[in-house]
């Protein structure tokens, strides 16, 4: 559209009751969810060179109209973005005309806008404003530590992960099940739920081939109907996902598997979102499921239907370098140097 002389606030000067054009660099960010009304809510933390952080309380009936933001570290661009203060503290909030662009914060990477929008004003002045961000952000903002993959993640851990859809079922009413794979192997076995084949949607001669790579996520509550929403093939990253340490008793033995869980509500920023093929997160995601050793040895899985419990029994035992036993406490996962577990019979009382 014909360019227009937009005038940008720094975030150290901006007052209760303007309308103001910003520009921030995304810090803590919830995906869109269905707010307790009709419209779709998201919450954005930014902060710009001035070290001002400013919380946004962004609200519209249309999904895609929210800023598409993939990870903290991403660039936005707020247009009339109402000021206001609340308990004494500044907040912005979506006012009439709200328009939002989003970028890659990562240096080097193109500059393209992500936008619903079929018509926005981008000038050589807004590349060069999303060029300085990016140079600031590279020394004065830490990477994001929760984005990890399937090969680093530890028991009782929250993360985000980047990963494809294989496959996906009903569980019951409030809660749903993902099958996904990154292409890399926990280091624990990991669960299976139990559930018939006929329910699955997904490949399932697929499914059976990379077993060795897939993990099986519960999803609960308000995530459920977005859940339901996603294409098996579709990239997917899910925000603060939950590891648990399950041990099961058998015969004697006790067995460790790896839970995955996205617990209901939006605290910390819970969430799923739908990544594009275009993304640079996407691009690295590809060469690693190409490259994925589909025929390694793996643990055997564990099938599990019952509650998670975070307490061990005594007997168990662990391959660890330099390690022989943990008994009689609650695994921490302190360290990222566990391989795999192994069964041994319970001692006797």
């Amino acid at each position: 559209v014909p360019a227009t002389n937009y005038i940008y606030t720094p975030l150290n000067q901006l007052k209760g009751g303007t309308i103001v054009n910003v520009y921030g660099v995304v810090k803590f960010f919830k995906p869109p969810y269905l707010s307790k009304g009709t419209d779709y809510c998201s919450v954005v933390t930014i902060v710009d060179q001035t070290n001002v952080k400013l919380t946004c309380l962004l609200f519209s009936g249309n999904y895609e109209a929210l800023p598409i933001i993939y990870k903290n570290g991403d660039i936005v661009r707020f247009h009339r973005l109402k000021i206001q203060v609340y308990k004494k503290e500044t907040q912005g909030i979506t006012s009439s005309g709200f328009a939002s662009l989003t970028f890659e914060g990562t240096l080097g990477a193109p500059i393209i806008p992500r936008t619903s929008s079929k018509y926005f004003n981008f000038t050589t002045e807004d590349h060069k404003m999303v060029e300085t961000l990016r140079v600031w952000a590279s020394t004065h903002m830490s990477p994001s530590w929760t984005l990890l993959k399937l090969c680093d993640v530890q028991p009782m851990q929250y993360f985000d992960l980047t990963c494809q859809l294989l496959g996906k079922a009903e569980v019951d009413g409030a809660s749903f099940l993902l099958k996904v794979w990154d292409g890399t192997r926990t280091p624990f076995p990991s669960w299976r739920v139990l559930i018939q084949d006929l329910v699955l949607e997904g490949d399932l001669s697929h499914i059976h081939r990379l077993q060795n790579l897939t993990i099986d996520i519960l999803v609960y509550d308000n995530h459920v109907h977005v859940a339901r929403s996603l294409k098996v093939g579709s990239f997917l990253r899910i925000y603060s996902l939950h590891t648990k340490l399950q041990s099961m008793n058998s015969e004697n033995q006790t067995m460790l598997s790896l839970e995955f869980h996205l617990h209901g509500g939006t605290s910390y920023g819970r969430g799923i979102r739908v990544l594009p093929e275009t993304n640079s997160d996407v691009d690295q995601l590809k060469k690693d499921l190409e490259s994925a050793n589909l025929t390694a040895n793996q643990h055997s899985d564990v099938i599990c239907q019952s509650e998670p419990d975070d307490s061990f029994p005594n007997g168990v035992l662990l391959c660890h370098p330099g390690w022989s036993e943990v008994a009689q406490s609650r695994l921490t996962a302190s360290s990222a140097s566990w391989v795999h577990a192994i069964l041994l019979p319970q001692p006797p009382e």
